[in-house]
Formats: structure tokens, C-alpha cells, sequence
């Protein structure tokens, strides 16, 4: 019976570290596979079989992803703009991404710069690149990449990490 129990808890353990490697990493260039600037082509690579297309104002197109995975287009062009992520399953290598609180990015991106969009929220832009943290009820509602702050009002736009 011990034996049982010790195998048990060895088997829990060894699922719980393959869980915990399949977290897909953000940088300030790349949403798991996924940078800035490729085409629909290499983000289904990326990302895996689309779920949907969405026509959007200002000639935005939205690819939605398996994993709460959105790439937007502009103009119906094939280089992506924006990349929006809202799963806990991607982090950062200083384990902030999704559903993170709000001091958790400060504390691990003390240089971070507050930026307003409305009411209450708001987002953390990480120095002068395109990596933003879109801040909802002081917890991280998603993840954006992009050149400018369009980037966190379409992160301000996706259903946020619950």
C-alpha cells in the first residue's frame, strides 16, 4: 500500500513539472511562436488552425486562436499588426503574463510605464518596446505586442483572463 502511495505522489509530481513546461513564453518580440509582422501563414504555424475571423472598425481583420490567441490585420493585409494573448499560459522568464496582478508586473518591471486608456484601466508598457500588460480591476487582462498604444486598447477589447 505505501508503495501505491509513493508512486502516487512520485507520478503527481512528474505531471505536475510537464505542466508546468508547457507555459509559453512572452518576450518584448514574441507571444509564444508568434512575433510582430508575419504572415497569416506562419502565425497558423504559430498558433494552430484558426477559430475565427472577425471584420472590425478602421479596416482591422481579427484571427482568433486556439488559446485565447488573437492576431489582428490591418486592411485585410497578411502582416500581422497586433498580437493579443489572454491565457495564463504564457508568462514571461519573471513569471508575469495573464491573470498576474498588477504589483506582480510592477514588482518584476519596476521601469514599467503606466499608461491611461479609460476609466480605471490601463496598461504597463515595458520601456520603449512593444510588450504592454493591459491592467483590468488591478489584475492583468491580457498580453499585447505592437509598435503603439492601439496595442493595449485590443487587448482592452478581448475577454480578459479569468
Amino acid at each position: 500500500m505505501r508503495a501505491k502511495v509513493i508512486t502516487s505522489i512520485i507520478a503527481l509530481m512528474g505531471a505536475s513539472v510537464a505542466l508546468a513546461g508547457t507555459a509559453q513564453l512572452i518576450t518584448k518580440t514574441a507571444i509564444g511562436k508568434g512575433k510582430l509582422g508575419q504572415t497569416r501563414k506562419a502565425y497558423r504555424k504559430a498558433y494552430g488552425k484558426p477559430i475565427r475571423a472577425d471584420a472590425l472598425e478602421d479596416s482591422f481583420v481579427r484571427i482568433v486562436y486556439p488559446d485565447r490567441v488573437d492576431v489582428y490585420f490591418k486592411n485585410g493585409g497578411n502582416k500581422g499588426r497586433y498580437i493579443v494573448v489572454a491565457s495564463s499560459d504564457f508568462q514571461t522568464k519573471k513569471d508575469v503574463g495573464p491573470c498576474s496582478t498588477a504589483a506582480q508586473v510592477k514588482s518584476a518591471y519596476p521601469s514599467a510605464k503606466k499608461i491611461k486608456l479609460a476609466g480605471k484601466e490601463y496598461a504597463y508598457r515595458i520601456g520603449s518596446s512593444k510588450l504592454w500588460f493591459e491592467i483590468e480591476s488591478n489584475k492583468v487582462a491580457a498580453v499585447a505586442l505592437g509598435a503603439d498604444k492601439q496595442a493595449a486598447f485590443m487587448a482592452a477589447n478581448t475577454v480578459p483572463c479569468t
